[in-house]
């Protein structure tokens, strides 16, 4: 990040200047630059300035928010001398961040051959394939012989990027099979195409989820992954370093999410709009916080008559929480990376409540013979008390963690959105009834 002096040293340089160093600099230093702008005005200043071919790519890298920021203070013109310089998903990132009257007269002026290209992605949801996926690829019929796929190869394959694979089509468009591109240079050139091509290799439907498409990339260890449609028909493409961006997105989602933020929750974003979002799951977490406090309620005279109790209750809730959150991360994590699901989660569940049981045994004993040594007026009882309480709530959390979030994806719902809040309520309800109740049987 550059400081406020650079910034402002940059924008006293006269116009060709500055454009000619911006013109210098990479599209990812470019975002750092805008990043590092304290306002709009010196943002806007910059990308006045920046070469169109590389400002496509430098907005992809910045918030979302910020981009649309910066993206509603251009015209169409210059938005279309953008996109007609990027590859056709990138592009169509791009004008699904503008109104929908911007991004139809920007795709009206684009040449009939790039419009062909991105209009089909621009119909598909940004976090399926179809919204990951490219229209530039190298697809031949699989009848060929290999001479001819690398006649057409030299003539037409450098306008593509990550070119690693050929992709084997019938008469219908279908996709028959897959060719690494190294392969080509060990055939005979008077093979069929069709006699090479891999029938087996991994695709992936155009309306499947990012996150599907993101395992599949891990499992096989792909550089590009064609897509098809229901009838087979190849589509597309989606290539690994857009699956590097998915995989970076997913998991700040669900570390967010795990902390009860939204996923657009980020620096760029007005202060209003954050704060309303986190005051959401504010709410609802004071909600569960005065469920907790109700059972402490119930128990005020007991507490009246054993002071000792309110010293160590916020121990015995924090360890359950504690537990059960490290619980709860493990399986959130799995279940994202497709690892676990309700079908297979009986050894998980297992084993978290096992460690459950080790770890809740340990520490009971240290706490018990803590406090045996801290309220030495209570002899031994509170010791076991407090001891035994510890035991049930981390096993109660070492269940919540496991049992909440195998349960909401069960119910179709982002384990990750609510499973914190809840594991919180379980743990703090346990863990106080727990202790003030056997509290109020062995000590009054």
């Amino acid at each position: 990040m550059l400081l406020d002096k650079d910034i402002q040293a940059m924008l006293e340089l006269p116009p060709e200047s500055l454009k000619k160093q911006l013109s210098a600099m990479h599209a990812s230093e470019l975002s750092d630059l805008l990043l590092s702008c304290r306002s709009d005005e010196q943002r806007l200043k910059f990308v006045a300035l920046m070469p169109t071919d590389r400002l496509g790519d430098t907005l992809l890298e910045l918030p979302e928010g910020m981009k649309e920021d910066i993206l509603s203070e251009l015209n169409a013109s210059h938005i279309e001398g953008v996109v007609e310089h990027m590859d056709s998903d990138d592009a169509a990132d791009i004008l699904q961040s503008v109104t929908p009257e911007v991004a139809n007269e920007v795709i009206q002026g684009l040449d009939p051959e790039d419009r062909r290209g991105i209009e089909p992605l621009m119909a598909h949801d940004e976090e399926s394939a179809g919204g990951l996926m490219q229209a530039e690829l190298f697809k031949v019929r699989d009848h060929w012989k290999v001479k001819k796929v690398l006649k057409v190869l030299r003539r037409w394959g450098h306008s593509i990027e990550n070119l690693n694979f050929i992709y084997a089509v019938n008469q219908h468009d279908r996709l028959t099979g897959v060719i690494p591109l190294h392969a080509l240079l060990f055939c005979n050139p008077e093979e069929e195409v069709w006699r090479l091509a891999d029938a087996k290799f991994p695709t992936v439907l155009v309306d499947e989820d990012q996150e599907e498409v993101a395992r599949i990339f891990n499992k096989y260890d792909l550089l590009a992954l064609p897509v098809v449609d229901k009838q087979g028909v190849l589509v597309g493409r989606i290539t690994a370093d857009d699956i590097i961006d998915v995989v970076h997105e997913e998991a700040t989602e669900d570390m967010y999410r795990l902390a009860g933020l939204s996923n657009q929750d980020d620096l760029a974003e007005p202060v209003v709009i954050t704060a309303w979002r986190r005051g959401i799951w504010l709410a609802f977490n004071l909600i569960t916080a005065i469920l907790a406090s109700i059972v402490i309620a119930q128990f005020e005279a007991t507490l009246q008559q054993i002071v000792a109790l309110a010293v160590l209750m916020p121990i015995v809730a924090s360890m359950g929480g504690i537990a059960g959150t490290q619980t709860l991360t493990v399986m959130v994590r799995s279940i994202a990376l497709g690892r676990i699901t309700f079908t297979n989660a009986k050894r998980a569940l297992f084993k978290e409540v096992a460690v459950s049981l080790v770890t809740g045994l340990s520490f009971a004993i240290l706490v018990g013979l803590i406090t045996r040594f801290w309220f030495p007026d209570y002899g031994n009882a509170l010791g076991l008390i407090i001891a035994c309480a510890i035991m049930i709530n981390l096993v109660a959390a070492g269940l919540a963690g496991s049992m909440i979030p195998l349960t909401l994806q069960r119910l179709s719902i982002d384990p990750a959105l609510a499973s914190g809040t809840i594991l919180t309520t379980v743990t703090d309800v346990v863990g106080f009834l727990a202790f003030l109740g056997l509290a109020t049987i062995y000590l009054l």
